[in-house]
């Protein structure tokens, strides 16, 4: 079924639409339709940017999630981070949102990364639960280990679970590493791999 709230520019189809029905009305029956019909089409895609700019719906949710992770990382602020972590957080290596939230504050307690440029993403939405996928460049701070010990940059792949709980919001309940260099990896690898 179509959601309007999803692509509010169909209302704006319905209104050009509206316009060229009242404009053949009009036409045909010349000094029997009024000039305040015209304001049909008028309010039809007045309400298009209404629901465009006053709802934010799932998928603007989840994207805004996403931004607020790559801001984060990029400022070194876990702070931003800890209000979209689920309560019931659980990934294959970290058993618990503290778990999840002490690993973020040791990543950041050091410059780590510079910029993220998304490749492509995609999310997938049911109900209560969404996954989100999505791969880009990850280019390190230059002040940064990563930077000093392995390379510049990096392709990443990461899946990211979450789940609207009855506040109506968003939240991330699962983080998993798929891919670094396209190369598969999980979270156990990249530990090992770091020497944490």
């Amino acid at each position: 079924m179509y959601n309007i709230f999803e692509k509010p520019w169909l209302l704006l189809i319905a209104a050009v639409v509206a316009y060229i029905i009242i404009y053949i009305i009009r036409s045909v029956k010349q000094g029997e339709t009024k000039r305040r019909y015209l304001l049909i089409p008028v309010l039809i895609a007045a309400s298009a940017f209404a629901i465009d700019v006053l709802v934010q719906t799932d998928q603007e949710q989840i994207n805004s999630i996403i931004k607020t992770c790559v801001k984060a990382t990029i400022n070194e602020d876990p702070n931003a981070i800890d209000p979209i972590i689920a309560p019931d957080y659980k990934d294959s290596l970290h058993q618990g949102r503290d778990e999840i939230m002490i690993y973020c504050r040791a990543i950041f307690s050091e410059p780590a990364v510079e910029k993220f440029i998304k490749i492509n993403q995609s999310i997938e939405v049911s109900s209560s639960k969404a996954t989100a996928l999505f791969k880009g460049y990850l280019f390190f701070d230059k002040k940064s280990r990563f930077y000093k010990e392995l390379k510049p940059a990096t392709v990443v792949q990461l899946e990211l679970g979450l789940k609207k709980y009855s506040d109506k919001k968003w939240k991330i309940n699962r983080v998993e590493i798929l891919e670094i260099d396209n190369q598969a990896i999980d979270w156990d690898s990249l530990l090992d791999a770091a020497e944490w």
